[in-house]
């Protein structure tokens, strides 16, 4: 990063502002509704406070005015000095003496200049927050800035000071710091319900929801909380709490880094999965680690690739988690075979091509693959997760079940991911496909019609088709 993010303490710092132009004008406005001391400095300084509505008498802000040229001795006991003055000769100067005296200086809106930048900011109460470009991309920054601000509603700001304000005593009344973190939580996911009521009456809720709030005193709760197929951009936002909220982050081989990034930086994260010639814990190792952390009373996210519900396994885990009454929750996640049909866009379903999709999983427990014909053909979508190492079986348990050898087929591995490739074949050649490009898991197969109208293939043949008449 090429700019260091701090926060200063207000009532300890000094501003000095130099200009009577609208841009200090700005500056005198941003910083007013703080606890630091101001001093402009400017002819024509009172009459631009003034104008702009800034006047001690308009604020209730006792601001030092000076109207005069700012003179070297100014500088004696500030911290902080904003340059905004139409003079470039004196800008300079009052740069170079600040810079002398290592004084942090911002020229205002010449960064170039500036050894430190204010970022775009609003807030919510005691809430603060800020954005920066360091100079680069300010039309974005003002972007992020609106989008946040429409999100985040004014009474989370007057929850925040009322939550402040009772902060001890809501220790007291929730010694565990997981379940307070938990009760916090859940304030701020219903700051909506204290709008439009003065603070004094937000701090008593607050104080009797907590005095009702009932997590357990033993148990936590589990969360199976699908992944998704990889991209980040594609977890719910219910799933991207979970992952702030957790304290333990169980997760499988099927997670991608980006996404584990997401998670509270504080989170114990626990691998679980398989890797090539380790099985790991199994399943029923598992259970046991999740139940336990549970009944430590910890918060404790299962994270699984895809949907935890979709070939995942998620009926063993919840059994264990009830059995032990543990409050457990689904947050359910985009699957392998959505994400896929939206990178290649290819419809899974359509009216030329097929009615119907069927998902099956390539790891059977008898390795059998007999009535697959009836999943795949005509007028239908097949697609088979785990299906990489069993491709040969694949390809030749269907056509001896009278499925067409050609078929159209897309290999899809690490689909929605950066390092994402697609491969494209007939159902007869399929393990070559899979062999010739050493295809890994994880990887999806998609058999059917539907397949030829991949992006991919449509744009292929558009070429080609303009080669041709060219030629």
């Amino acid at each position: 990063m090429s700019s260091i993010p701090v926060f200063l303490t207000a009532k300890k710092h000094h501003i000095l502002i130099v200009g009577a132009t609208s841009a200090a004008m700005a500056k005198v406005g941003l910083f007013t509704p703080t606890d630091a001391r101001i001093s402009v400095i400017a002819p024509g300084a009172t009459d631009a406070l003034r104008e702009a509505g800034l006047l001690p008498s308009d604020t209730g802000r006792d601001i030092l005015i000076h109207d005069r040229p700012f003179a070297e001795d100014d500088l004696a006991g500030k911290t902080l000095v904003y340059i905004g003055v139409d003079d470039e000769i004196t800008e300079e100067r009052i740069l170079r003496l600040a810079n002398t005296r290592k004084l942090p200086v911002n020229v205002i809106d010449k960064p170039a200049k500036s050894n430190f930048t204010t970022p775009a900011q609003f807030s919510r109460g005691p809430l603060q927050v800020a954005f920066s470009s360091g100079g680069d991309a300010p039309v974005f920054v003002r972007r992020l800035r609106s989008s946040l601000e429409k999100i985040l509603p004014p009474s989370l700001g007057v929850l925040a000071a009322a939550a402040g304000s009772v902060r001890a005593r809501v220790k007291t009344i929730i010694p565990d710091g997981t379940r307070r973190r938990l009760f916090y939580d859940r304030l701020y996911d219903n700051a909506g319900t204290y709008a439009d009521l003065e603070q004094s009456e937000v701090e008593r809720l607050v104080l009797e929801a907590a005095k009702n709030h009932r997590v357990g005193a033993t148990t936590g709760q589990v969360q199976l909380v699908g992944a998704g197929p990889g991209d980040p951009d594609l977890l719910t936002i219910k799933a991207h709490r979970a992952l702030q909220q957790a304290d333990v982050i169980v997760y499988d081989r099927l997670v991608s880094r980006d996404v584990l990034a997401l998670a509270r930086r504080d989170a114990d994260l626990i691998f679980v999965g398989k890797r090539e010639g380790d099985h790991g814990i199994g399943q029923d190792g598992i259970n046991r680690v999740i139940v336990e952390e549970a009944l430590k009373g910890r918060r404790v996210v299962r994270l699984k690739g895809g949907d935890p519900l979709l070939f995942a396994r998620a009926g063993e885990e919840l059994d264990a988690l009830r059995a032990h009454d543990i409050h457990v929750e689904v947050v359910p996640g985009i699957s392998a075979f959505q994400g896929i049909a939206a990178t290649t866009q290819i419809p899974l379903t359509d009216r030329a091509h097929a009615s119907s999709i069927t998902l099956v999983t390539g790891h059977l427990k008898d390795g059998a693959y007999k009535d697959w014909a009836r999943l795949a053909g005509d007028g239908q979508t097949l697609a088979i997760y785990m299906g990489v190492r069993g491709a040969p079986k694949i390809s030749a348990g269907l056509i001896s079940e009278g499925v067409k050898a050609s078929t159209p087929v897309a290999v899809v591995e690490n689909g929605t991911r950066a390092n994402e490739r697609r491969f494209y074949g007939t159902l007869a050649t399929l393990p070559e496909v899979v062999a010739r490009n050493n295809v890994k898991s994880p990887a999806l197969l998609l058999i059917g019609d539907v397949v030829s109208t991949a992006a991919d293939l449509a744009w292929a043949n558009k070429e080609t088709a303009r080669l041709a008449a060219t030629a």
